[in-house]
Order: C-alpha cells, then structure tokens, then sequence
C-alpha cells in the first residue's frame, strides 16, 4: 500500500507476544504458530482496524468533468494539462469538433492532470476547479475553453508566469473566469485563499476550499499510471492518440463505436 500526505491508510500486521494487551485493537490477531513473524492467511481474521484520512469521493462522478450523453456508445477520459500546448490543441478539436459530432453518443471525460515541471499548473487546476465550485460544470467548460484557447493558452505558461507570485497569477486567473464563465472574481479568489481557521491553529500549510478536490484528482490519476498530457483512454483502455488529429482522423478511430 502506498501512502499520500493527508491520506494514509494503516493495515493491520501482527502482534508480537510481548506487545501490551492495549495495542490488540490496531491489528490483526492471529493465533501463533512456528516463526513469531510468520502469517498464516488460511486461518480467519479476528480484528481489522483501517485508519483513513480525509474521505473518498461519495461517487465517481465528482471525480473529472462530462460532456455528452448519460447512456454514451462510448466514452473518452482526456487527461489534460492547462500549460500544455499539446493538451490545449487536443481540447479545442475534442470539444469543439469531436464531442457536438458524435452529441450523446459520447461522453468526454475532462481529467486534470498537473505537470509538476510547470510549477503554475497546480494553481491553473485550482483555479479550474474553484470555478466548478462557484459556477458549476458549464462555467468550467467556458473557464477551461478560455484558458485553452490560443489567444489565452500561452497566459499561464512558464515565460509569462515565472516572475508572477501567486497571489498574482491567482488574480490573472480569476479576472479570465470571471469574464470568460460570468463567474463571480471575488468568489474564486475566496476559494483560492489559505484557510483562515487553520491558519489560526498555526497550520504551516492549511490549503485552500480545492485542495481536497485537487488531492483526489491527481490521486486518481496516479492510480491509472497517468504521465503524459494529452493521455487519452477510450472504453477503459490507453489509446494511442495524437493532439494534432484532425476530426475525420479521430471519427476514424471512433466510428467503430458507434453509427453516425
């Protein structure tokens, strides 16, 4: 098992004779036989106890952003990159060209997936995901055509932020959502400060109202081996796809899912 700050998971190991009686409800108890640390699993388990941090997400649909239909012939999980050039080319063809020609026969998967070579990609992410917050899932897809438009793609990359604080590029992001999904600036911003109460316990790194979400996306895209952007699965499986293609190259791929 692998272990995430904020998020750990322990799992029970065995005893062993000496331990006092007052540990026994954090572990497996086992009856002993041969080597002190030796495990036999064919033998029931008495007493499991799991330790977890923050909660998981209550369903799979909190995790990522849908276009399309509900009952898709197929679906398209795009992992996606706001400071990737190759990922901005990827989704203007995929939302403006591949998704409206195959409507609700699709679904498109929006995954966000941060480049940490760009140090600004996790605060374009968080700013994504503040804007769902305040404005729901239609201002992300504006907020996010924004960003991945050409006039705009190059805003955040690392030439235009690398003299920027974060607060101003917090502030940059915000004033786009704001015209671009009709989304409330000061709203975002709120989002996107440190949390007020745990910096009054004296936290050292308390977060803001999108760290939760951020851990889960980029935990889910850890779990799925996810590196590169624009990554892009199709019914489950990684698909060798490129950002350049045009929509007749893509309905090749596709239309074996589906009669257009």
């Amino acid at each position: 098992l692998t272990s995430e700050e904020c998020c750990t998971m322990s799992v029970a190991r065995p005893l062993t004779r000496s331990a006092p009686h007052s540990q026994t409800s954090a572990y497996l108890r086992r009856p002993h036989s041969g080597s002190r640390n030796s495990l036999n699993l064919s033998r029931s388990t008495r007493a499991l106890s799991i330790k977890m941090g923050p909660p998981i997400p209550p369903n799979p649909s909190q995790l990522g952003h849908r276009l399309g239909g509900k009952d898709p012939a197929f679906t398209i999980d795009v992992f996606l990159d706001y400071t990737c050039p190759f990922s901005a080319k990827a989704y203007r063809t995929l939302v403006s060209e591949v998704a409206p020609h195959y409507g609700d026969k699709m679904s498109l998967v929006f995954r966000h997936q941060i480049q940490p070579w760009h140090p600004q990609s996790t605060l374009v992410h968080e700013a994504a995901l503040a804007v769902t917050k305040v404005g729901g899932e239609d201002a992300f897809w504006k907020f996010s055509s924004a960003l991945m438009a050409e006039e705009h793609e190059k805003d955040f990359y690392d030439v235009s932020t690398y003299d920027k604080t974060r607060g101003q590029i917090y502030d940059e992001l915000a004033e786009l959502a704001s015209t671009s999904a009709g989304v409330d600036k000061a709203k975002v911003l709120e989002m996107l400060t440190l949390d007020k109460e745990a910096l009054a316990q004296g936290q050292k790194n308390p977060g803001n109202a999108v760290t939760q979400d951020l851990k889960w996306e980029v935990k889910y895209s850890r779990m799925v081996g996810m590196h590169v952007s624009p990554t892009t699965i199709i019914n489950g499986m990684v698909v060798d796809t490129s950002s350049g293609w045009t929509l007749d190259q893509w309905t090749q791929l596709l239309n074996e899912f589906v009669t257009v």
